[in-house]
């Protein structure tokens, strides 16, 4: 055990000496303030941080190449449908990558650069190496006048829960944003529009990756407590969210610019019939089904709107029919009623009033008879009113002439 190593010595920084000791062989390396570590610590933490990209690389490099096999209808896993605008993050400069502004993509690659630069400060900083001073922080105390030497850390499960949350909450939305971008980059075909893809998405995963990464080894050589675990953390996510941060200065600076560059942004990446872009063969089947659901729905209507029309045409026809013979029965009493005044010069009085009472109880008759019919509708009731009104009128412009009789002749004699 630790406890009982015979093989430490005074190699650890800072040292009592001008120069620590070299001593490749010990086992453990203790500094002027009895701090110590095992030298089985020392790691080349910036070489497999260079690793840990070359993976991500390889890792989008896949999810380029599923797409393009499904696009082909070679392989067939999930459909996936994105907007390259909202996936690359709508409230981030990272998305001026999908911008033709030099100026738009000049912002995006320094706030780029700053980040890497700043997660390798800290990468570079966790690295252990005993004759510098680092921020490696020794994980044993072995005080001169004891055998015993006692652990330092004091980091538990539950700031590793925390840790996990945390990194989780920030930096799963970029990592799947920029898998979206990758795999949807085959879209647009060979054009620029693929490159800003390729490029965006490869930005955001691999600044992700490199957000992971640091933190983790950042705290594994620092923190020594669940605070620190926390504190450290919460410092290296702020490096994350810088592209957000620029991307709400820009938004006070200059409101205009921006805006006028999303906008072209939304344009460019909202037009699905450029001349470069493949259309998804799923999507088009997509649509080919939706359309002839849609095809029969109007196929069905239609067929309903025929019956409809057949039915109106017969009751119009019916109709026609019932006009034509209420015209005809409209022709017969005018002619009646015509021979009745015609007549009514040669009757008596008495006479008279009755063929013209026989008139009437006929054009009643007749309208009663034809309103009780449901068949008749009411145009033609109209014309069996309209022959009421013509016959009152009659009588009423051209009274019956009353003659004489014999018999009124007889008493005035």
């Amino acid at each position: 055990g630790q406890t009982k190593s015979s093989f430490i010595a005074d190699c650890g920084s800072p040292s009592e000496f001008d120069s620590p000791l070299d001593c490749p062989d010990c086992t453990m390396c203790c500094n002027s303030q009895q701090e110590c570590d095992v030298t089985t610590a020392t790691t080349g933490f910036g070489v497999w941080a260079g690793v840990v990209m070359g993976l991500v690389f390889g890792f989008l490099c896949l999810v380029l190449l599923a797409s393009l096999l499904q696009r082909k209808g070679l392989y067939q896993c999930f459909s996936l449908k994105s907007d390259a605008y909202d996936a690359v993050g709508k409230d981030s400069v990272y998305c001026f990558f999908l911008s033709n502004s030099i100026t738009a993509w000049v912002l995006a690659i320094v706030v780029l650069v700053a980040q890497v630069i700043c997660f390798s400060v800290y990468i570079d900083g966790a690295t252990l190496v005993f004759d510098s001073d680092k921020d490696w922080v020794y994980q044993y105390v072995c005080p001169r006048d004891n055998p015993a030497c006692r652990i330092t850390s004091d980091v538990g499960g539950l700031g590793w829960i925390f840790f996990a949350i945390f990194l989780a909450v920030h930096l799963l939305s970029d990592v799947v944003n920029g898998l979206k971008l990758v795999w949807s980059a085959p879209r647009y075909g060979l054009s620029w529009k693929t490159c800003q893809c390729l490029f965006g998405g490869l930005c955001l995963c691999s600044i992700s990756a490199l957000a992971l990464y640091s933190s983790v080894v950042y705290n594994v050589a620092i923190s020594r407590s669940n605070l620190e675990l926390i504190f450290n953390t919460v410092i290296l996510l702020f490096v994350n969210e810088l592209d957000e941060k620029m991307y709400s200065c820009l938004e006070t600076i200059s409101p205009t610019w921006l805006e006028m560059t999303c906008d072209n942004i939304k344009t460019t990446f909202s037009n699905n019939s450029d001349s470069g872009e493949e259309i998804d063969g799923e999507e088009i089947k997509g649509a080919i089904l939706e359309h002839r659901g849609r095809i029969v729905e109007l196929e069905e209507g239609i067929e309903v709107y025929k019956v409809n029309v057949t039915t109106l045409e017969d009751e119009l026809n019916t109709l026609k029919e019932s006009i034509v013979l209420q015209r005809e029965e409209y022709n017969k009493l005018f002619e009646i009623v015509q021979i009745i005044y015609e007549s009514s010069n040669t009757f008596t009085s008495h006479e008279g009033e009755e063929k013209t009472g026989q008139a009437k109880s006929f054009m009643k008759q007749r309208v009663g008879k034809e309103e009780s019919n449901k068949n008749i509708s009411d145009p033609a009731r109209g014309i069996n009113r309209e022959a009421e009104t013509c016959t009152e009128k009659l009588n009423k412009d051209h009274p019956p002439k009353r003659t004489k009789s014999k018999r009124s002749r007889n008493r005035r004699r």
